[in-house]
């Protein structure tokens, strides 16, 4: 057991930013958030009233598991540009000011981002969670009960087959997608390439449009400009500002002023009480 502190970039809110986990490969219990880590490691996160992160690291490595932890935590990113840009918008103010420091927590793998983006596909966050939670059990069995996992890895999510991902809840195309996506493209090898050639590249794959990108690239390469276009809350938000039922390409344009922070404009947009009301 070690410990170490993490000084993130201010504002960040930990518990506010661990809200709905998978459970399996991360759990927020009281105001800390447990992650399962590569090679059995597992890691205890809390938050000082001073905003620093203090963390118990039970791993072998605990120098190797460290650079996981943060990008997991997505804590090193600085976000004055966004902080400016939401405090002048008439929109994000308000929920800015509810909760500045909301981020969004990365899987540990890309492979884990592209099951999450698959299983969320045109279904409820209740539902593709479920889904998720299900083949993530399948791929990374614990080895306790109460014990998080590591995020799968592509050969692991590979090796279940795609008769064992419909089982588990995604549909059929989704599932053939999903596999082709795995066998045909190294996700780990474009961690370094540019956004916008990641993004181009996969567009050419089946079933992936716009939403999916988004959340492979927010939840998964941690990029902050990929927004949810055409995600059904944002669609119900810029319905009610439309006065009309909107379209994907009225969510995008919605998005367009927050520029190079779409993502995580989407995400606190998401927060709006009209994004969760379905219209009448």
């Amino acid at each position: 057991m070690s410990e170490l502190e993490i000084e993130p970039t201010a504002p960040y809110d930990l518990v506010r930013s661990a809200r709905g986990g998978d459970g399996i490969t991360q759990r927020l219990d009281g105001a800390t958030v447990v992650f399962g880590l590569r090679d059995g490691a597992q890691a205890h996160v809390r938050q000082s009233p001073d905003g620093r992160l203090r963390v118990r690291l039970q791993a072998a490595d605990a120098a190797a598991a460290e650079p996981e932890l943060r990008h997991r935590l997505g804590c090193d990113a600085p976000i004055d540009g966004f902080i400016a840009i939401a405090r002048a918008d008439p929109l994000l103010a308000p929920l800015l000011r509810r909760g500045p420091g909301l981020r969004a927590l990365r899987t540990g793998t890309i492979a884990h981002a592209a099951l999450r983006a698959f299983a969320g596909q045109l279904i409820t966050f209740r539902e593709a969670q479920q889904i998720e939670r299900r083949i993530i059990r399948l791929a990374v069995p614990p080895p306790a009960a109460d014990a998080l996992v590591a995020s799968p890895t592509a050969a692991q999510l590979l090796a279940l087959g795609t008769a064992r991902l419909v089982a588990c809840g995604l549909a059929q195309r989704r599932a053939d997608a999903l596999a082709r996506l795995l066998r045909s493209v190294d996700l780990e090898r474009l961690r370094d390439h540019e956004p916008e050639r990641v993004a181009a590249r996969l567009a050419r794959e089946s079933q992936i449009g716009p939403w999916t990108i988004g959340v492979i690239g927010l939840h998964g390469y941690g990029w902050e400009d990929y927004g949810l276009i055409g995600d059904l809350g944002l669609m119900r938000l810029a319905s009610a500002q439309l006065g009309r039922d909107a379209t994907v390409a009225d969510t995008e344009a919605m998005l367009a002023p927050y520029a190079p922070w779409r993502g995580l404009a989407s995400m606190h947009l998401l927060g709006h009480p009209l994004a969760r009301t379905p219209r009448r």
